[in-house]
Protein backbone atom coordinates (compact mmCIF):
# COMPACT_ATOMS: atom_id res chain seq x y z
CA UNK A 1 0.00 0.00 0.00
CA UNK A 2 1.80 3.10 -1.17
CA UNK A 3 0.67 6.30 0.97
CA UNK A 4 -0.08 9.93 -0.83
CA UNK A 5 0.35 13.17 0.91
CA UNK A 6 -0.13 16.82 -1.17
CA UNK A 7 -0.29 20.69 0.13
CA UNK A 8 -1.76 23.24 -2.05
CA UNK A 9 -1.53 27.02 -0.27
CA UNK A 10 -1.95 30.93 -0.56
CA UNK A 11 1.21 31.50 0.49
CA UNK A 12 4.77 29.72 0.28
CA UNK A 13 4.89 27.13 3.58
CA UNK A 14 7.66 25.22 4.96
CA UNK A 15 6.57 21.76 5.60
CA UNK A 16 8.31 19.55 8.17
CA UNK A 17 7.50 15.80 6.12
CA UNK A 18 8.57 12.97 7.65
CA UNK A 19 8.16 10.48 5.11
CA UNK A 20 8.72 6.86 7.45
CA UNK A 21 6.36 8.18 10.18
CA UNK A 22 3.85 8.92 7.91
CA UNK A 23 3.86 5.66 6.55
CA UNK A 24 4.08 4.16 9.91
CA UNK A 25 0.49 6.13 10.29
CA UNK A 26 -0.70 4.54 7.15
CA UNK A 27 -0.45 0.84 8.67
CA UNK A 28 2.67 -0.19 7.51
CA UNK A 29 4.09 -0.51 10.61
CA UNK A 30 5.60 -4.13 10.07
CA UNK A 31 6.91 -3.58 6.57
CA UNK A 32 9.39 -2.31 4.84
CA UNK A 33 9.32 0.75 2.60
CA UNK A 34 10.24 0.13 -1.35
CA UNK A 35 10.70 3.62 -1.94
CA UNK A 36 10.01 7.09 -1.19
CA UNK A 37 9.87 10.87 -3.00
CA UNK A 38 8.84 14.05 -2.53
CA UNK A 39 8.52 17.25 -5.14
CA UNK A 40 8.59 21.02 -3.70
CA UNK A 41 7.02 22.83 -6.46
CA UNK A 42 8.95 26.05 -7.27
CA UNK A 43 7.40 28.28 -10.27
CA UNK A 44 7.48 26.43 -13.09
CA UNK A 45 10.13 24.10 -12.06
CA UNK A 46 10.81 21.86 -8.60
CA UNK A 47 12.55 20.20 -6.41
CA UNK A 48 12.35 16.09 -6.85
CA UNK A 49 13.75 13.78 -4.02
CA UNK A 50 13.64 10.23 -5.05
CA UNK A 51 15.05 7.06 -3.40
CA UNK A 52 14.60 3.42 -3.80
CA UNK A 53 14.75 2.64 -0.45
CA UNK A 54 12.96 2.83 2.99
CA UNK A 55 13.08 6.40 4.26
CA UNK A 56 13.64 5.23 7.71
CA UNK A 57 16.66 3.98 7.24
CA UNK A 58 17.71 6.79 4.43
CA UNK A 59 20.47 9.66 4.61
CA UNK A 60 19.09 11.45 2.06
CA UNK A 61 15.80 11.27 3.66
CA UNK A 62 17.12 12.88 6.48
CA UNK A 63 18.81 15.64 4.62
CA UNK A 64 15.38 16.62 2.93
CA UNK A 65 13.75 16.59 6.51
CA UNK A 66 16.44 19.13 7.85
CA UNK A 67 16.41 21.68 4.72
CA UNK A 68 12.94 21.73 4.02
CA UNK A 69 11.71 23.83 1.09
CA UNK A 70 8.99 26.54 1.67
CA UNK A 71 6.39 26.62 -1.21
CA UNK A 72 2.97 26.80 -2.39
CA UNK A 73 2.70 23.09 -3.64
CA UNK A 74 3.89 20.08 -2.65
CA UNK A 75 3.21 16.54 -3.40
CA UNK A 76 4.92 13.42 -1.68
CA UNK A 77 4.52 9.33 -2.19
CA UNK A 78 5.56 6.63 0.14
CA UNK A 79 6.00 3.30 -2.03
CA UNK A 80 5.02 -0.09 -1.32
CA UNK A 81 5.70 -2.26 -4.95
CA UNK A 82 3.18 -4.10 -6.31
CA UNK A 83 3.61 -3.71 -10.09
CA UNK A 84 7.45 -3.07 -11.16
CA UNK A 85 10.73 -4.02 -9.23
CA UNK A 86 12.10 -1.83 -6.45
CA UNK A 87 14.17 0.27 -8.56
CA UNK A 88 14.71 4.47 -8.84
CA UNK A 89 12.91 4.31 -12.13
CA UNK A 90 9.68 2.47 -11.18
CA UNK A 91 10.00 5.21 -7.95
CA UNK A 92 7.00 8.30 -7.49
CA UNK A 93 6.43 10.90 -8.16
CA UNK A 94 6.95 10.50 -12.44
CA UNK A 95 7.82 13.66 -13.63
CA UNK A 96 8.15 14.90 -17.36
CA UNK A 97 9.00 18.51 -19.00
CA UNK A 98 6.34 19.44 -21.33
CA UNK A 99 6.36 23.25 -23.27
CA UNK A 100 8.49 24.43 -20.75
CA UNK A 101 6.74 23.33 -17.07
CA UNK A 102 7.51 20.63 -15.14
CA UNK A 103 4.96 18.13 -14.52
CA UNK A 104 4.64 15.06 -12.16
CA UNK A 105 2.62 12.55 -10.71
CA UNK A 106 2.21 9.79 -8.13
CA UNK A 107 -0.98 6.97 -7.84
CA UNK A 108 -1.62 5.07 -4.71
CA UNK A 109 -3.26 1.29 -6.37
CA UNK A 110 -3.06 -0.74 -9.17
CA UNK A 111 -4.27 -0.98 -12.80
CA UNK A 112 -4.42 -3.92 -14.26
CA UNK A 113 -4.98 -4.02 -17.41
CA UNK A 114 -3.72 -1.40 -18.60
CA UNK A 115 -0.73 -2.73 -20.63
CA UNK A 116 -3.27 -4.39 -22.72
CA UNK A 117 -4.77 -1.19 -24.33
CA UNK A 118 -4.26 0.01 -27.52
CA UNK A 119 -3.38 3.67 -26.05
CA UNK A 120 -0.97 2.55 -23.52
CA UNK A 121 0.91 -0.17 -25.19
CA UNK A 122 1.96 2.84 -27.94
CA UNK A 123 3.50 4.43 -24.94
CA UNK A 124 5.17 1.93 -23.38
CA UNK A 125 8.51 2.52 -25.78
CA UNK A 126 8.65 5.63 -23.52
CA UNK A 127 8.42 4.39 -20.29
CA UNK A 128 11.76 4.54 -18.00
CA UNK A 129 10.71 1.92 -15.61
CA UNK A 130 8.01 -0.43 -15.86
CA UNK A 131 5.34 0.16 -13.50
CA UNK A 132 1.69 0.64 -14.15
CA UNK A 133 1.42 4.06 -12.65
CA UNK A 134 4.35 5.74 -15.02
CA UNK A 135 2.42 4.26 -18.41
CA UNK A 136 -0.76 6.35 -16.71
CA UNK A 137 1.30 9.25 -16.31
CA UNK A 138 1.91 8.92 -19.71
CA UNK A 139 -1.37 8.40 -21.04
CA UNK A 140 -2.48 11.40 -19.56
CA UNK A 141 0.26 13.64 -20.65
CA UNK A 142 -0.70 12.39 -24.24
CA UNK A 143 -4.11 13.30 -24.00
CA UNK A 144 -3.39 16.68 -22.22
CA UNK A 145 -1.07 17.09 -25.07
CA UNK A 146 -3.96 16.34 -28.01
CA UNK A 147 -6.52 18.53 -26.09
CA UNK A 148 -4.08 21.86 -27.43
CA UNK A 149 -5.10 23.17 -25.16
CA UNK A 150 -4.00 25.63 -21.63
CA UNK A 151 -7.27 26.33 -20.48
CA UNK A 152 -7.46 25.41 -16.61
CA UNK A 153 -10.99 23.99 -17.05
CA UNK A 154 -10.58 22.17 -20.61
CA UNK A 155 -7.15 20.31 -18.92
CA UNK A 156 -9.51 19.80 -15.54
CA UNK A 157 -12.45 17.64 -17.97
CA UNK A 158 -9.30 15.62 -19.89
CA UNK A 159 -8.29 14.81 -16.38
CA UNK A 160 -11.81 13.75 -15.36
CA UNK A 161 -12.67 11.95 -18.52
CA UNK A 162 -9.15 10.29 -17.87
CA UNK A 163 -9.53 9.29 -13.98
CA UNK A 164 -13.21 8.01 -14.96
CA UNK A 165 -10.98 5.19 -17.28
CA UNK A 166 -8.54 4.21 -14.77
CA UNK A 167 -10.72 4.09 -12.18
CA UNK A 168 -12.67 0.84 -13.92
CA UNK A 169 -9.22 -0.75 -14.23
CA UNK A 170 -8.33 -1.07 -10.04
CA UNK A 171 -7.15 1.36 -7.66
CA UNK A 172 -7.16 4.90 -8.64
CA UNK A 173 -5.87 7.65 -6.29
CA UNK A 174 -4.02 10.36 -8.16
CA UNK A 175 -2.19 13.51 -7.26
CA UNK A 176 -0.93 15.27 -10.86
CA UNK A 177 0.99 18.51 -10.93
CA UNK A 178 0.90 20.52 -13.91
CA UNK A 179 3.64 22.60 -13.27
CA UNK A 180 0.69 25.35 -12.27
CA UNK A 181 -2.13 23.39 -10.47
CA UNK A 182 -2.47 20.32 -8.27
CA UNK A 183 -5.18 17.56 -9.82
CA UNK A 184 -6.67 15.06 -7.19
CA UNK A 185 -8.54 11.95 -7.43
CA UNK A 186 -10.13 9.82 -4.82
CA UNK A 187 -10.90 6.48 -4.91
CA UNK A 188 -10.31 3.39 -2.98
CA UNK A 189 -7.73 1.76 -1.37
CA UNK A 190 -6.08 -1.39 1.10
CA UNK A 191 -6.35 -0.81 4.13
CA UNK A 192 -3.76 -2.75 6.58
CA UNK A 193 -5.54 -4.72 9.91
CA UNK A 194 -5.41 -7.09 12.48
CA UNK A 195 -6.21 -9.43 10.40
CA UNK A 196 -4.88 -8.83 7.19
CA UNK A 197 -5.02 -6.53 4.29
CA UNK A 198 -7.76 -5.62 3.09
CA UNK A 199 -9.66 -5.60 -0.32
CA UNK A 200 -10.23 -1.75 -1.85
CA UNK A 201 -12.45 -0.07 -0.42
CA UNK A 202 -13.31 4.04 0.21
CA UNK A 203 -11.63 6.31 1.19
CA UNK A 204 -8.77 6.13 -0.94
CA UNK A 205 -7.81 10.01 0.24
CA UNK A 206 -8.80 12.57 2.86
CA UNK A 207 -8.70 16.23 2.91
CA UNK A 208 -8.00 18.85 5.83
CA UNK A 209 -8.47 22.78 5.04
CA UNK A 210 -6.90 26.03 6.59
CA UNK A 211 -8.70 29.07 6.23
CA UNK A 212 -7.62 32.43 7.81
CA UNK A 213 -9.27 31.60 11.38
CA UNK A 214 -6.38 29.19 11.40
CA UNK A 215 -3.28 32.01 10.80
CA UNK A 216 -0.40 31.83 12.91
CA UNK A 217 -1.20 28.27 14.30
CA UNK A 218 0.96 25.46 14.25
CA UNK A 219 -0.27 21.51 12.77
CA UNK A 220 1.63 18.93 14.17
CA UNK A 221 0.69 15.53 13.25
CA UNK A 222 2.10 12.31 12.65
CA UNK A 223 4.79 12.45 10.14
CA UNK A 224 4.11 16.21 9.21
CA UNK A 225 4.03 19.77 10.70
CA UNK A 226 3.81 23.28 9.47
CA UNK A 227 5.03 25.68 12.27
CA UNK A 228 2.85 28.50 11.12
CA UNK A 229 -0.27 28.28 8.81
CA UNK A 230 -1.64 30.90 6.50
CA UNK A 231 -4.65 30.02 5.08
CA UNK A 232 -6.20 28.82 2.88
CA UNK A 233 -4.25 25.84 2.28
CA UNK A 234 -5.53 22.58 1.95
CA UNK A 235 -3.76 19.21 2.88
CA UNK A 236 -4.80 15.71 0.88
CA UNK A 237 -3.27 12.67 2.66
CA UNK A 238 -4.27 8.70 2.63
CA UNK A 239 -5.25 8.66 5.65
CA UNK A 240 -6.05 11.42 8.42
CA UNK A 241 -2.83 12.40 9.76
CA UNK A 242 -4.17 13.64 13.44
CA UNK A 243 -7.43 13.38 15.24
CA UNK A 244 -9.53 17.04 13.72
CA UNK A 245 -10.56 18.53 10.87
CA UNK A 246 -10.39 15.63 8.47
CA UNK A 247 -12.78 14.61 5.36
CA UNK A 248 -12.84 11.57 2.90
CA UNK A 249 -13.51 12.16 -0.67
CA UNK A 250 -16.09 10.06 -1.94
CA UNK A 251 -14.65 7.77 -4.67
CA UNK A 252 -14.41 9.54 -7.79
CA UNK A 253 -13.93 12.62 -6.36
CA UNK A 254 -11.75 15.16 -8.94
CA UNK A 255 -10.72 18.71 -8.05
CA UNK A 256 -7.79 21.07 -8.84
CA UNK A 257 -6.52 23.15 -6.81
CA UNK A 258 -3.92 26.33 -7.45
CA UNK A 259 -1.92 28.22 -4.65
CA UNK A 260 -5.20 27.29 -1.64
CA UNK A 261 -7.98 27.65 -3.80
CA UNK A 262 -9.86 24.44 -5.17
CA UNK A 263 -10.53 25.90 -8.31
CA UNK A 264 -12.89 23.37 -9.52
CA UNK A 265 -14.70 19.93 -7.76
CA UNK A 266 -16.40 17.49 -9.77
CA UNK A 267 -17.26 13.77 -9.79
CA UNK A 268 -15.56 11.38 -12.48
Amino acid sequence: MCELFAMSATEPHTVRYELDLFAAEGGEKHRNRDGWGILFAQDRDCYIFREPAPAATSELSRMVVRNERPCKQLMAHVRRASVGGVELANTHPFDRVVQGRRHAFAHNGGLPGIEDRADARALTGQRVGDADSELAFLLLLERLTASGSTDPATRFGVFTRFAAEMRELGSANFLFFDGDRLFVHADRRRFETEDGVTEPREPGLNIRSFDERHDGQRWQAAGASISEVSGPLHLIASVPLDPEGWRPLDRGTVMVLKDGVIEAQDRA
